[in-house]
């Protein structure tokens, strides 16, 4: 029975490859895919799905394919990577371990496998993946106990393995994101003595020169980070004043509710309000404004990550925030009673920005 399975299995995967080699659609490549990954052929399965991203690279069910063979494959070998860790501990496996959690977004357990590995053995290497993990942590939630724990462990390491750049380049990728330039320079300058001629290097050197002058303290910096949210490298918030096409039409069809007194939209120092007039309107977007602020603030001292809801209720009635990546949307309702049909729009006005990213706002 098993064979008769085998056979009529392998009968589908061929049949599906001839159907794309007859017409190469991105249907056909899905088919192909999902016929490999029945037959628990993973290699191939993730082959054909590259194969067909890199002809239909905006296929949604070809990525979603693709994502979830990758996933599949990464548990298989997490497994076998424990099994030998459990056994027959080494250097190679920690760091292979390490590797695929990171790239699975598994961050706490990546921190234990670490911590695991620098309390057995005391290495440059392990304090390394451990600045790695906590770096990951920080870039995700921006807090700045986190950016200080990873910048400690990076330099620690930096010191166990001087000759080696990576952990040095960590610090150095830390510092930047956060605007620290003065240690950014440092960095750099280090990272000279141990690559000299560097044309990237050296051109980057010259540019931080005149922003170390003025820099803040690496201190200061971290706690600019937590409070704002951003770092200096993100993307410019845009200021203008006139709403993307698909933004004020949202507003207005939640205003028009029965109960809302009044619909925001919170991006950068740009408000656009939907309810309330003249200084009533200008008062209120800066209240929203610094709730959002506030809550997204409290969020990363308490460890708590990323904000996605806040919900005020009080004799004003109930204001319903839903910060978003790029702009945030608010609902102010007269009473306590707030739908679901309200709680979806106000998620999906604050996913508007995140839709028209690349137009004016």
């Amino acid at each position: 029975m098993k064979i008769l399975k085998q056979w009529l299995a392998g009968g589908r995967v061929r049949s599906a490859a001839k159907r794309l080699a007859a017409d190469p659609s991105a249907r056909h490549y899905a088919e192909l895919v999902q016929e490999y990954a029945v037959q628990e052929e993973l290699d191939e399965a993730l082959a054909i799905a590259t194969e067909g991203l890199r002809a239909y690279p905006g296929d949604a069910e070809i990525k979603r394919l693709y994502e979830r063979t990758r996933a599949v494959q990464r548990e298989g070998r997490m497994r076998e990577l424990q099994s030998e860790l459990a056994t027959a501990p080494r250097p190679a496996l920690y760091q292979e371990l390490i590797e695929i959690l990171l790239e699975s977004g598994r961050l706490d357990r990546a921190e234990e496998v670490a911590v695991q590995w620098c309390d057995r053995r005391k290495s440059g290497e392990a304090q390394f993946y451990r600045a790695r993990v906590r770096a990951e942590r920080f870039f995700v939630d921006r807090r700045a106990e986190d950016g200080r724990l990873a910048f400690d462990l990076a330099c620690k390491a930096t010191e166990a393995m001087p000759a080696d750049p990576r952990p040095l380049r960590l610090e150095l990728t830390i510092a930047s994101r956060c605007g620290a330039w003065a240690e950014v320079r440092r960095c750099l300058a280090r990272l000279l003595e141990l690559t000299p001629g560097e044309p990237a290097l050296e051109a980057r050197f010259r540019t931080v020169m005149s922003l170390s002058a003025t820099s803040k303290t690496f201190e200061q910096a971290l706690r600019e980070v937590e409070r704002s949210g951003r770092f200096a490298d993100d993307e410019p918030e845009s200021d203008s004043g006139a709403a993307s096409g698909n933004i004020r039409p949202m507003l207005q069809t939640l205003a028009r509710e029965p109960g809302v007194r009044a619909a925001f939209y919170v991006r950068g120092a740009t408000a656009l309000v939907q309810g309330p007039k003249g200084a009533t309107a200008e008062r209120t977007a800066r209240g929203v404004r610094e709730v959002v602020q506030s809550c997204r603030t409290a969020a990363r001292r308490l460890g708590l990550g990323q904000a996605t809801e806040v919900r005020l209720e009080g004799d004003f009635g109930t204001l319903l925030v839903a910060p978003g990546e790029l702009g945030s949307g608010a609902l102010w309702c007269s009473g306590k009673e707030v739908t679901r049909r309200h709680e979806q729009a106000l998620r999906d006005l604050a996913g508007a920005a995140g839709r028209a990213k690349g137009e004016s706002l």
